[in-house]
Formats: structure tokens, sequence, C-alpha cells
């Protein structure tokens, strides 16, 4: 039953920003889960409706390429493979990189993990793979105290999740080079430069960035007229903003800590969108707890949403200004 010598699985609160820190802890560099997200400019956020999907209305607070950025951002010799889903050199990759004593960062959906119990479609969900057996990986993951074990055939479906929102193809990231922990810190300004550029100048307009936090605002009250899974939907927007490795409030009370360790300014304004932020999560989960919709519970809803939009301009208006 092959295992990393020497790999700590230290539970954290977000699976991609655990993830790197634990990869770069088994390296030698130490550095917080709050800096792994910065560093990947990981704040960010994205609405969509998907409605031939569950649910229908689909939005997370952080950047679908956190390792990516992280790499670009640091050059700290990640490196990214992929593979099709008929290839089964995605398995082989994985299975060779432990052999040699190294753990490999996965890029997941976690509807297939079996330790979640296909809850909801997840893509980009992060763990590491630290050890396996004919049957199971073993599995380091967010905050979990220990590893844990999904099939092997589950492990596949998972790594090649074609969830309209984030299509898979076996990613996976390994360390291939040194890491610098100066190269690190130096990092810093370009990864806030480009987190907020992605909110101020999102690539896709309506979908992503202020735009889409903007929508968001504008449509969220009125989710009982536009969908027919409205109560899901609230219950899923409740559980992205405040559960599901997010550290609460959008993941932005993880970003004014990150900002906070940067020295920067801006940490409360972070701070307070965060607040903002989990105040609409508790107007998403009082509306979710009502078989039928309750106009009150909605309007309340609006109100947070529209708050929300403008504690994300008032933060990210500012952290773009060179």
């Amino acid at each position: 039953m092959p295992f990393v010598p020497g790999y700590a699985h230290t539970p954290g609160q977000h699976c991609g920003s655990t993830a790197l820190r634990n990869l770069l802890a088994f390296h030698g560099v130490e550095i917080s889960e709050e800096m792994a997200f910065g560093l990947g400019a990981g704040a960010c956020f994205y609405y969509v409706a998907l409605e031939q999907a569950s649910p229908t209305r689909w939005f997370n607070g952080r950047t679908a390429r956190l390792e990516e950025n992280f790499d670009e951002l640091t050059g700290a010799a990640l490196e990214l493979r992929t593979f099709e889903p008929d290839d089964d050199g995605a398995w082989a990759a994985a299975r060779d990189e432990v052999d040699a004593g190294r753990p490999v960062l996965l890029l997941t959906d976690l509807y297939y993990l079996d330790h979640y119990g296909n809850s909801a479609h997840f893509p980009g969900h992060a763990v590491v793979l630290a050890g396996y057996d004919e049957e199971v990986a073993h599995l380091s993951d967010t905050g979990f105290e220990q590893l844990q074990t999904t099939k092997l055939e589950s492990l596949d479906k998972a790594r090649h999740s074609d969830h309209p929102a984030y299509p898979l193809a076996g990613h996976m990231f390994t360390v291939s080079g040194e890491i610098s922990p100066e190269r690190l810190r130096e990092a810093i300004p370009a990864a806030i430069e480009r987190a907020a550029r992605a909110m101020v100048e999102p690539e896709l307009r309506d979908f992503s960035g202020l735009d889409a936090v903007r929508r968001l605002a504008a449509e969220a009250g009125s989710w009982p007229e536009a969908a027919e899974d409205w109560q899901w939907c609230a219950r899923f927007g409740y559980q992205v903003i405040q559960r599901r490795g997010t550290g609460g409030g959008a993941f932005r009370l993880m970003y004014s800590r990150f900002l906070a360790e940067a020295g920067r300014p801006e940490a409360p304004l972070a701070a307070t969108a965060a607040a903002a932020w989990t105040r609409l999560a508790e107007a998403f989960h009082a509306a979710s707890e009502r078989d039928d919709p309750e106009p009150t519970l909605w309007r309340r809803i609006d109100a947070a949403a529209n708050r929300v939009a403008e504690a994300e301009e008032r933060l990210w208006s500012s952290l773009a200004i060179p």
C-alpha cells in the first residue's frame, strides 16, 4: 500500500489553498493558507444560470484558476498535466508520483468522491493524493482530520467531470523544481492586481467579476418567479457563501486576512464585504426553509444582495487603483 513518506495532512478551510499549503509544506516551504489563497488571486466571482443543471442558479466566490494563478504569479515550479477521459494515463501519472515519494494535487468534482455522498456537483475541488491501494485512493482533503478514501473508479469520474461550469480533464499539479519563499513574497502585489483586474475588468462579461455580482443583485430576489428549483438555489447559495470551504463570507473573510498579512490597508473593506455576504447567506438560508416562497424573505434577499454589490464595488475599486 504505497504512501508518500513524510506527507502531513493539516486541515484547513478551503480546498485549493489547503492543498497548496500542504503541498508546499512537504517541499519545505511554510506559508499560511490565507497567503496561499491570496497568491493564487483566489477571490473572484462567477454567476451563471444553467437550466439543465442542479441547482439552476450557480455562483462561486473564488477563481476557477487558483492553482494555475499561483504557479504563474510565484514561479513556484508547479507543473499542470491534463488527460482525455479515455486516457488511462491520468491514474498512471498520479500513481507514479506517489510511487516516487511525491504527493500530487488533483482537481475533482466532489459529487463523485465517496466521502461526500453525491450531494451536489462542485467541480474544481482540490485534494492531494497521498497514497493508494488496489481499490481506493487516500486523499488529503480540506477540513477532514484524517486522510479520506474514495474508490479508484470514483476518483477517475471526479477528475473527468464534464459539468458545464468547469469541465475537468484529469487536472493534476506536481512540484517540479525549487520553491523560493522570497519569490512568493515578491509576488503579492501582482497577485492582488490580478484578482482586482478579474473583478473590475472581467473576461466573461455578465458571468464573472463585478458584472456578475451586479446581475446576482438584480436577479436573486426574483428567483421564485424564474426558477422552479428556487428552494434548492437558495440553499445552495447559502452553502457556497458560508460553507463548502469558503472560510465564511464567500471567501472574503479569508481574503481579508491575506490582505492584512500582506500589510494592505484594504483588509477592512474585504472584511466588510465578507459580512455583507454572510448576511445574504443568512437570508438565503431562511428563505430555503419555507416550502413556499415567502415574499418578505425574498425582499430581504434582494436588499442583502444589493448591499453585497455595494461592498464589492468599494473593495475591488480600491484594490484596482494603481
